[in-house]
């Protein structure tokens, strides 16, 4: 069972890959009020995401959870801060060529992060598998 779930997870995930470079070619091809659609329907579904997300934490009753629940809520507290000191920063930088190139950076680091974070789950992925294949194969099957 465990093996499906991470199949649909990846599944997902593979789906927003897609979309992700979807959403890269509209906005090199597009007009700006095509991208600024993308831009809020995108938005939109970040906020949808994460509520539902938010939701599956709190209804979960695995201690574990509450622990993953802390975390991704330090994680959110440092990116709103970060975001905050980056438009300060922005308000106080230079000419719009300069912020356009620190706007590009950091969308490289960004993605970069969401490299990393797809390697970390895979490797999660990867281990729980293991685990479980040991069990079937020693007769323990989850």
């Amino acid at each position: 069972m465990g093996q499906e779930i991470l199949s649909v997870k990846l599944g997902q995930l593979e789906e927003q890959m897609d979309r992700l470079h979807r959403s890269i070619r509209i906005g090199q091809t597009s007009c700006h009020s095509q991208l600024r659609q993308e831009i809020e329907d995108l938005k939109r579904e970040c906020d949808e995401t994460r509520t539902d997300l938010l939701e599956n934490l709190q209804q979960s009753r695995s201690p574990l959870v509450s622990v993953l629940a802390q975390s991704y809520a330090q994680v959110e507290a440092i990116v709103q801060e970060s975001k905050d000191h980056l438009r300060i920063m922005a308000q106080d930088g230079p000419d719009e060529e300069t912020i356009l190139e620190e706007k590009i950076l950091l969308a490289e680091y960004a993605l970069d992060f969401a490299h990393q974070a797809a390697n970390r789950a895979l490797l999660l992925s990867l281990d729980a598998i293991d685990i479980q294949l040991l069990r079937q194969q020693e007769g323990r099957i989850l």
